[in-house]
């Protein structure tokens, strides 16, 4: 029972550090979010602060009252208990006096206006015979008139409730020279800025517990219900510039040797797999551009040839050829384009043989006018016929089948499917609808090969991508959309 509870408590722990890698690779791409909700709502608040703002004047007098007859006493001849008597009915009653409808309906009297453009508060100093009055307004003159008129209307209003009373001013009413609550934008756009910026960082943070990639191979087994044949090294380059062979193969003595072990390592189990199935053409593929499908087509045709075998490499990729530029080969040559064009072409004699090497390449330079087209005719089958009598094994590299339908002919041609994966890049959803595509058109597979699993994933992964024309992740629906009607 602990063991159990310690493999769920290490899966809690492995989902909870996949979501933080989601998060930062999510972050490295949207990283603008952020800052851009952190600027628009800084500068939303900043402009509803500056459009609600009314400034506002204050002018303020303290002063002492008391009534105009000072001369009852009491029988002892003291006058300290009336005194007395006196300032606590003045503290209370001197707040609701000037609050009062009296008192503004005589301040509008004394200054000659309809309304009163102003506040009028009123309080007593605790334990003193002190008052202070004050009053605010959107003019710092109507403030300062108010305040005047209420020290002069004040000692009629109180007439009519604790008789005379005179008002002893202590400190002068000035005209405000500035507004009390002067306008400071910096802090409103601060808050407006901070919220933006955890808006921004929530939003990403959703993204990352929402997305459901494949990362390691484990995922494959459970999510995909495949088998994962290899994983592949990150390939990096220490030194930066164009002087250096950076292709990603084992022929480049700059790669790492964990790179090539693993593509030994693909061969071995693609060999166990191929022969189980007698399959002899097969299919390399991905979901999207950039996953690394070219890299591992080159690369397992590489060793397939080092292992004694005849290989042939042929680029069907006619919207992107790239496996002459993967391998560095710079002869002219013709390729599937031309190829599926002249009915009257002979496929062996267009092949380029690498030195040294049993590998040949059908690979050209040129993209073809219509790839759909071209790759569903007849003349495809032909071909691959033909060039199964000149070779043990034949990889063809592959449109992405995500995106585009041009694979769904040469699907049904080859025997079995490589499928590319990289790590973190593509949905389990898009995935799968590629894995049934694929399995509509009949193709076996022969095993998924995850790539750009980063250190401390379960594996190895190296990354790697590439330019596809016109065609990009975002048009993914529409472009599976499309390729079920074509089918």
């Amino acid at each position: 029972m602990e063991e159990l509870k310690k493999d769920q408590e290490e899966l809690e722990k492995i989902d909870i550090f996949r979501v933080l890698q989601e998060f930062w690779k999510a972050f490295c791409r949207l990283w603008w979010l952020p800052f851009l909700l952190a600027a628009v709502c800084g500068g939303l608040l900043g402009l509803r602060a500056w459009r609600s703002y009314t400034p506002m004047y204050a002018s303020q007098v303290t002063f002492t009252i008391r009534t105009a007859d000072s001369s009852l006493t009491d029988i002892g001849g003291s006058t300290s208990y009336y005194n007395k008597a006196t300032a606590e009915q003045l503290t209370k009653t001197f707040p609701y006096l000037v609050q009062s409808d009296l008192m503004k309906s005589k301040l509008r009297q004394a200054m000659g206006v309809s309304w009163i453009n102003g506040n009028i508060t009123a309080q007593t100093v605790d334990n003193t015979s002190l008052f202070s009055l004050r009053v605010t307004s959107t003019s710092a003159q109507d403030a300062y008139d108010i305040l005047v008129a209420v020290t002069e209307v004040y000692p009629q209003v109180a007439d009519y409730v604790i008789g005379n009373t005179e008002m002893n001013v202590l400190t002068q009413p000035e005209v405000a020279a500035e507004p009390y609550n002067a306008f400071r934008p910096v802090p409103t756009v601060c808050k407006g800025a901070f919220l933006g910026a955890f808006l921004g960082l929530l939003v990403i943070l959703m993204y990352a517990f929402t997305r459901r990639s494949i990362r390691d191979p484990e995922d494959i087994r459970r999510k995909l219900n495949q088998t994962c044949i290899a994983t592949l090294p990150k390939v990096t380059f220490k030194r930066r510039g164009n002087a250096i062979d950076k292709s990603i193969s084992v022929l480049n003595q700059r790669v790492d040797g964990a790179f090539r072990e693993s593509v030994r390592s693909m061969r071995i189990k693609f060999l166990r797999e191929a022969q189980k199935q007698r399959a002899k053409v097969v299919m390399v593929t991905s979901t999207l551009p950039g996953e690394g499908k070219t890299t591992a087509a080159v690369n397992l045709a590489l060793t397939l040839s080092q292992n004694g075998a005849r290989v042939i490499l042929v680029d069907l990729d006619l919207r992107n050829p790239s496996v002459k530029k993967a391998l560095g080969v710079r002869q002219a040559s013709k390729g599937m384009p031309e190829l599926l064009a002249d009915l009257t072409a002979e496929p062996t004699k267009e092949l380029l043989r690498l030195d040294h090497s049993r590998l040949a390449l059908l690979a050209g330079d040129s993209s073809a006018a219509d790839p759909r087209r071209q790759l569903s005719s007849r003349r495809l089958g032909a071909i691959l016929d033909t060039l199964r009598q000149e070779a043990d094994y034949i990889v063809l590299d592959t449109p992405p089948c995500g995106i585009l339908a041009d694979s769904a002919g040469v699907a049904r041609l080859a025997d079995c499917t490589l499928y590319v994966i990289r790590a973190g890049a593509v949905e389990v959803s898009h995935i799968m609808d590629s894995l049934q595509f694929l399995a509509e058109s009949g193709t076996r597979m022969v095993g998924c090969v995850l790539n750009g699993v980063q250190p401390g994933q379960g594996g190895y992964g190296y990354g790697y991508g590439y330019g596809y024309g016109g065609y990009g992740y975002g048009k993914y629906n529409a472009r599976r959309k499309s390729k079920a009607e074509e089918l």
